[in-house]
């Protein structure tokens, strides 16, 4: 049943109290729900429809004093603790690359070059957090094909008009220089507003996820790296399983889920054993084999394993660590992979292992803050955003310490905040933002299924008793 104009009216009033204005829809929506249930109970005891809705609103009481206590508990929250840690983090891997570049670089010319992109990038950095944490996020549900088609209008230019670099196309527009492999860390973001979309058709729209998952995994391979394949598959793969397992999408979506995963097993294998290229896949395992035994090879498969865990044995908890027997490999490896790919492993050995502990704890902080405000969030896009965002920045992080450790077997992203890389910096800083804005509005959000506040219950109706919570 619709709500009647005199419910409408009091709804509005109600809302009227109410500075937040994206609270008005759900506010609004409870209400009239409720002031709906109120009337039937009412006729159901024999009252005459008018007299039942006139009973309903004076139930409810005052319009403008439930508007103000409603006022009082639907406000933004803004996380004030999270978005100090990524601003803290932000300011401690600005004040490590400027460092790094004062100081161990014997290239004018590409310290120069260093210098202007950090100029350029840490205020857009910052500027793309805070646009970020001030966006609808609820855009990646209502528009979910815009970003998939910037990402793919990306990586054709790049095959077209871009400069290979390190066996990769990078899309260059002028000072900007778009980096492929941090580019990767969208896709999982991508992949979440299509899922989202395809859940209003349930059992067909799982299957339908999991064929542009495929496609997804096919750009990955063709124009990035096999890292951002590996962080989509691993994050891609919790969405497509909490999916099946909390019924997002309906019943019965457990052997979709088993369906994929054998496929993607049977497609790997076929790949990976084919007559061709399995001699040449199985000679790439030995050389990354050799990270576990880098003395074996030292000037060649095991180069950057042997001066990674040379450095690490002989760091000292504190301060700088001792001479190694590998130190010409040390002094000739250069500044620049430090400060992007072993940013952890170059500040233990030159300042301790308490400071890249430090660092790593930081971030767990944040990851776990993270991820307890994502399970309390009440909609499937809000859970599905937040987590999605958790998992890349979680993937981002285990694939930098292991690599740092001194096992290389695949090249890390960016340690989030505080690793150099352009690209890398600007797209985790967005990512940041776009998590915090969940935090920040996802209360109030409303899936196309199930109304937000269908667990809070601010509003009762029990034993002919009106109850109205205001505890949020």
């Amino acid at each position: 049943m619709n709500a009647s104009d005199p419910f409408k009216r009091y709804t509005e009033k109600v809302c009227e109290q109410i500075r937040w204005k994206k609270a008005h829809g759900v506010v609004a929506k409870e209400i009239e729900n409720h002031l709906i249930d109120q009337k039937n109970a009412y006729m159901d005891m024999g009252d005459p429809e008018s007299t039942a809705e006139e009973k309903a609103l004076l139930q409810m009481g005052d319009p403008v004093a439930v508007g103000a206590a409603l006022d009082n508990t639907h406000k933004p929250a803004p996380q004030w603790g999270m978005i100090g840690l990524v601003l803290l983090l932000f300011v401690i891997g600005a004040v490590l690359q400027i460092l790094f570049i004062n100081n161990n670089f014997t290239d004018k010319d590409f310290q120069a070059v260093s210098a202007n992109a950090l100029i350029l990038y840490l205020p857009l950095s910052l500027a793309a957090f805070i646009g970020a944490y001030f966006l609808d996020f609820s855009f990646l549900g209502k528009h979910p094909y815009l970003l998939p088609l910037c990402l793919l209008g990306i990586d054709i230019s790049a095959q077209l008009i871009g400069l290979e670099f390190a066996g990769n196309r990078w899309l260059t527009l002028g000072p900007f220089a778009i980096s492929p492999i941090a580019l990767s860390t969208l896709f999982p973001l991508t992949f979440c507003g299509i899922f989202y979309h395809f859940q209003e058709k349930g059992k067909h729209g799982y299957f339908l996820g999991g064929l542009v998952a495929a496609c997804f995994c096919v750009q990955l391979l063709l124009f990035h790296t096999l890292s951002g394949l590996l962080l989509f598959v691993c994050t891609a793969g919790i969405l497509m399983v909490l999916g099946a397992f909390r019924k997002w999408f309906g019943e019965n979506t457990k052997p979709l889920l088993l369906f994929f995963i054998i496929a993607g097993i049977v497609i790997f294998a076929l790949l990976f054993f084919g007559v061709d290229a399995f001699r040449y896949r199985m000679s790439r395992i030995q050389a990354l084999l050799t990270v576990f035994h880098p003395e074996t090879d030292p000037y060649g498969a095991g180069y950057s394993a042997s001066i990674l865990q040379g450095m690490l044995k002989n760091s000292v908890f504190l301060g700088e660590g001792a001479v190694f027997l590998d130190w010409n490999l040390y002094e000739a490896f250069g500044s620049s992979a430090f400060r992007t790919d072993y940013l952890l492993t170059f500040l233990t050995y030159k300042y301790g292992w308490a400071v890249s502990i430090g660092l790593v704890l930081l971030l767990a902080v944040f990851l776990i803050l993270g991820f307890r405000k994502c399970l309390k969030q009440k909609s499937v896009l809000g859970q599905m955003v937040s987590l999605c965002i958790l998992a890349t920045f979680t993937m981002e992080v285990l694939v930098y310490i292991i690599v740092n450790l001194g096992y290389p077997l695949i090249a890390p992203i960016a340690l989030p905040f505080l690793s150099y890389g352009t690209t890398a910096l600007l797209l985790n800083m967005a990512l940041a933002g776009i998590l915090l804005s969940v935090f920040r509005t996802g209360e109030v959000y409303q899936d196309n299924t199930k109304p937000v506040f269908s667990e809070s219950k601010f509003i009762q109706w029990d034993d002919g008793k009106l109850i109205i919570s205001f505890k949020g």
